[in-house]
């Protein structure tokens, strides 16, 4: 399936123009409560974008071929940073005066 990127339900959930697929291999429990809506808005940037979809794994459609990492890896390397920045205890003060 190939399609665009039209909303971000959750981390591990998008909409492909009208249909919900689910992202095998994303968890975003261990965010807490300022990392998790950080995510979500910078999750924004994947909408609009063309994806070609294979199984529950998407990936960026790059006019023609597709980008070998998935935006389930991607989306999962960032919750993995975020989760990581938790244990420094001021991730909260971080994000909110990056400006």
């Amino acid at each position: 399936m190939n399609g665009t990127i039209t909303k971000v339900l959750s981390p591990s959930s998008i909409v492909i123009g009208t249909v919900a697929v689910h992202l095998d291999d994303v968890d975003a429990s261990g965010l807490n409560n300022c990392a998790y809506p950080y995510l979500m808005r910078d999750l924004e940037y994947y909408i609009g974008k063309n994806v070609f979809v294979k199984g529950n794994k998407v990936y960026l459609d790059l006019i023609g071929a597709y980008n070998s990492v998935s935006v389930n890896e991607q989306i999962q390397m960032e919750i993995l940073s975020l989760e990581k920045d938790q244990e420094y205890g001021n991730l909260c003060e971080s994000l909110y005066y990056e400006g």
